[in-house]
């Protein structure tokens, strides 16, 4: 007995297209009654609410009717005002003319998946590519979201467009706030980790799945091929996690290395992706988990970057190849394994410094990894105790004299104290980092202790002779030779005193403030600009130094002479505000009265402020030992209220300080401060004794501890009084307005800050694309991809972005003898320069090269003022030089930090005009 023949499967109709389906017919043929009966066949199934609302405001009813039966019980039923729309398997010929005279067009209805997608984008025909999916019509139907398919451009509705559409709803991309022309290989990484999504994915249709999954792997690329292959062997929600895995396996061939990877292929399933495959995919789960990582305004990402890590932690230890995390960019075993090799080399540099512990290549690596940028305080303090290495292998001689102990405290030992005081603050869990910091901590504090007590000598004989300060700067000569000059060219100033600033809070300060605005030596003369320092006041009191900073000579005081000094007009139309003046009310950063002296026509306005000062008391909240301006008041508000009206800003302090640092207590009954006593006693080791008229004091003498690890006063955050580097030294720092038009008479730009040792890289620079080669080189023939076939890993790979660090000069010396004269000569040069509209002098771009060659890296206002331009023209000078230098547009000279400052890379300047490399012959033209 034969069986009743298969009926092929219907398309199941989801509400939106059977909507639409009814609409559009509702629309097409309008003749007849506006309530009919429609027969559309389709799966005769439906789960949802049997009300429809058609576009027009009518209503229809939908009933499943399996059978000829079933559609004349609801033709003779009694009905509404709707539209009756009848779902069924059966054919015209099955349901007969008895039924087909009462429904509407007297016909079935059938649904063409194609016709109803089609006119959902707004087109008119699939494209050959998309109509080829026989698998994609009757998903892009299934699929359609409530409000329907975007309406798009055009007639023809293209593959792709219509696929990532279709994938966007499948793989929910809005849980990740994404857009269909969003969706890439590290979207689908990223998609893998949401809870359920893989899982979802599966519960698709297999010819959807299948197509869909097809599509996903030949568009993106090989991450996504490596995704769809873990998602078909039933791993797919370890895909990010296994990314991580690879990125440390395929970077080795040690044969633990080699031995997991054969373990991680069989991850894949039956297909075996290749090499190449494995790396494209690890690299961009890197990418992928790198920017959760760094995703400030997105917990959830953070927290779910963290969960990868953790399993990607537990993957390396199922496949047996722990050991080769150190191998991994973005692991957290593998920052912990280059933060034990930092701390060994930092051991064995300071404890051998004859070895050579490669200390340099191991900090940068530590730095490369992807966890350094979420990791800044434990790279920042690593860096720091390298830059102290290598000031401990420099050649450091005591000052010669006061003048050049203040100088010298400015230009680098400041930058030493500020080292030092990140590294003192430590590491938190890593005991082998920990014991590094305390080695290299013990061996610089020593030598800059030694450095302390050579000062306190010149100090104590500079002050018993009595003699004039001649050029140099000291508390009290610091407003008549450089405010007062400023007040007479009629240029409005801001003084601001930071009481208690060292050098080292200026160094941070500054660092942050140049970001907006140009500092400036403003007795720099005929000379190059650099910072400067003045000595305090003795003994380093802010009743003696401030109140002689404000008197203008040497004089003992407190706020109310400060301001008396300046109500008796010593200065000319001036205010000085306060600590408590200057404080504004509910809703003000600052006093009122405050603002509208800075907006108003007083030529001087003085504020102090105490931050620092008052931090030595009981210290700051937190771990971190810097300053930035927000740290400190209303600094930043006030600056950018001098800024607006024009005004020069001059930020100085009193005086210095000491941080306690376990410091021993010394029994003094005669102490005058926790760094000074008065009595007769002679000084003791650690001691110095100062007389002569610079001490404000009893027969002017005080003996002053000039060692850092002493006190007289019970135990404080920090401490002054004393007659420390750190705490005579004064701060000068002068600013003006990146567009200032008139540069005040004798000064002159601050050139490069930091000493040389302080510098531990040459700047990276990591193009968004890879560069074209050199003008001077054969340029490489394209590279023809081949069409992806069926195999699913037989995918080209995008191009990768060439990350090779640029190889960048970092001194004149590594520049080469003669390389500006070499390159003034060149043809193309002069091809260059002849182009530009009005070609610069040489000399002026000769002058330009020879400054940046220094230091590779200079403020635009310092380039252009050493080829002889104005500041208000420093931007447009440098611009002029880059159409001359940047063939091609190859970065050679670059303006960064928003053309504050000027990098110029020596290694491409060599390249695209053909100069011969360091210490070796020029080579001819064509080799």
């Amino acid at each position: 007995m034969s069986s009743a023949p298969t009926r092929p499967r219907l398309l199941r109709i989801s509400p939106v297209a059977l909507t639409q389906k009814v609409q559009q017919q509702l629309d097409q043929h309008r003749n007849g009654t506006p309530y009919p009966v429609m027969v559309i066949r389709a799966e005769p199934v439906w789960t949802h609410d049997p009300t429809l609302t058609l576009a027009d405001g009518r209503h229809a009813r939908v009933v499943a009717c399996p059978s000829p039966l079933a559609i004349w019980e609801q033709l003779v039923a009694e009905r509404g005002e709707e539209v009756l729309v009848l779902l069924t398997d059966r054919t015209q010929t099955e349901l007969g003319t008895g039924i087909l005279s009462q429904v509407f067009r007297q016909q079935v209805i059938t649904v063409e998946p194609w016709d109803l997608v089609v006119n959902a984008f707004g087109a008119q025909y699939p494209d050959a590519a998309l109509e080829a999916e026989s698998w994609a019509g009757e998903a892009l139907l299934d699929a359609m979201p409530p409000g329907g398919w975007p309406r798009l451009a055009g007639t023809v509705l293209p593959r792709d467009v219509a696929l990532r559409h279709l994938a966007a709803v499948r793989l929910n991309l809005p849980r990740l706030d994404a857009e269909p022309d969003d969706l890439d290989a590290t979207l689908l990484l990223r998609w893998s980790t949401l809870p359920g999504a893989v899982e979802a994915f599966g519960l698709l249709r297999a010819t959807e799945r299948e197509g869909l999954a097809r599509w996903l792997a030949t568009t993106y690329g090989r991450p996504a091929a490596a995704l769809i292959a873990l998602i078909n062997a039933g791993n797919g929600t370890d895909a990010l996690p296994l990314a991580l895995v690879c990125d440390a396996l395929w970077t080795t061939d040690t044969p633990d290395a080699l031995r997991a990877r054969g373990r991680v292929d069989g991850y894949f399933g039956d297909a075996s992706p290749g090499d190449e495959v494995v790396r494209s995919f690890a690299e961009a789960g890197v990418h992928v988990v790198t920017g959760m990582l760094t995703a400030r305004d997105d917990v959830t990402a953070r927290r779910q970057a963290h969960a990868v890590l953790d399993r990607a932690e537990e993957l390396l230890v199922q496949f047996g190849a722990a050991g080769c995390a150190g191998h991994s960019r973005i692991l957290r075993s593998g920052f912990t394994q280059r933060i034990s090799a930092v701390a060994d080399a930092l051991l064995t540099a300071v404890r051998q410094p004859s070895a050579d512990p490669g200390l340099d290549a191991h900090i940068e690596a530590l730095a490369a990894h992807q966890l350094a940028e979420t990791e800044t305080r434990r790279i920042r303090r690593a860096r720091m105790a390298h830059r102290l290495v290598r000031w401990l292998a420099t050649q450091t001689t005591p000052p010669a004299s006061v003048a050049d102990g203040i100088d010298r405290q400015i230009a680098e030992w400041g930058w030493v104290d500020r080292a030092l005081g990140e590294i003192w603050a430590g590491e938190d869990v890593h005991p082998g980092l920990q014991a590094a910091f305390r080695d290299v901590y013990r061996r610089a504090y020593e030598r800059r202790r030694e450095l302390d007590r050579a000062f306190a000598q010149r100090l104590a004989a500079w002050t018993a002779a009595g003699s004039p300060p001649d050029d140099l700067l000291t508390v009290e000569t610091l407003l008549p030779r450089v405010v007062v000059p400023l007040l007479k060219s009629g240029r409005p100033t801001l003084l601001v005193v930071l009481d208690g600033m060292s050098a080292a809070v200026a160094i941070e300060l500054a660092e942050q403030l140049s970001e907006h605005l140009v500092e400036y030596d403003p007795l720099a003369g005929s000379g190059p600009g650099r910072r400067r320092g003045a000595v305090a006041g003795l003994p380093t009191l802010t009743a003696v130094s401030r109140t002689s900073l404000f008197a203008g000579t040497l004089l003992n005081g407190n706020q109310a002479t400060e301001k008396q000094i300046f109500d008796q007009k010593r200065w000319g139309e001036a205010r000085i505000f306060h600590k408590k003046p200057a404080q504004g009310g509910a809703g003000e950063t600052f006093a009122t009265e405050l603002a509208e002296a800075i907006a108003g026509t007083d030529r001087l306005v003085a504020v102090v402020i105490n931050t620092v000062d008052e931090s030595l008391s009981y210290g700051r909240e937190g771990d971190e030992p810097g300053w930035t301006v927000e740290d400190v008041g209303f600094l930043r508000s006030l600056l950018d209220l001098a800024r607006s009206n024009g005004r020069a800003v001059i930020i100085t302090s009193d005086h210095g300080h000491v941080l306690d640092r376990g410091s021993e207590l010394v029994r003094a009954p005669d102490a005058a401060s926790a760094r000074h006593r008065l009595g007769p006693d002679p000084a003791r080791d650690g001691e110095v004794e100062l007389t002569g008229p610079r001490v404000i004091a009893p027969d002017n003498r005080v003996v002053a501890l000039w060692d850092p690890g002493l006190r007289y006063r019970p135990g404080r955050a920090g401490y002054h009084g004393g007659a420390s580097l750190a705490e005579v030294t004064v701060p000068l720092l002068a600013f003006l307005m990146p567009n200032a038009t008139e540069i005040p008479t004798g000064w002159a730009a601050v050139d490069s800050r930091e000493p040389e040792w302080w510098r531990t890289t040459a700047p990276v620079s990591r193009p968004q694309q890879p560069l074209p080669p050199p003008r001077t080189l054969p340029k490489p023939r394209r590279r023809t991809v081949e069409p992806a076939g069926s195999v699913l890993f037989d995918i080209p790979a995008p191009a990768q972005p060439d990350l090779t660090p640029t190889a960048t000069a970092t001194g004149a010396g590594a520049a080469g003898d003669g390389l500006v004269a070499a390159l003034l000569q060149t043809e193309l040069f002069a091809a260059q320069r002849a182009l530009t509209p009005r070609p610069l002098p040489v000399s002026k771009i000769e002058a330009a090269l020879t400054a940046l060659l220094d230091s590779n890296v200079l403020p635009t206002v310092v380039v252009a003022a050493r080829a002889g331009e104005p500041a208000i023209r420093a931007t447009g000078f440098v611009v002029t030089l880059q159409r001359i230098l940047n063939v091609d547009n190859y970065p050679v000279l670059s303006l960064i930090d928003n053309n504050r400052t000027v990098r110029l890379d020596v290694a491409l300047l060599r390249e695209q005009f053909n100069l011969p490399a360091p210490d070796r012959p020029r080579s001819g033209a064509g080799e």
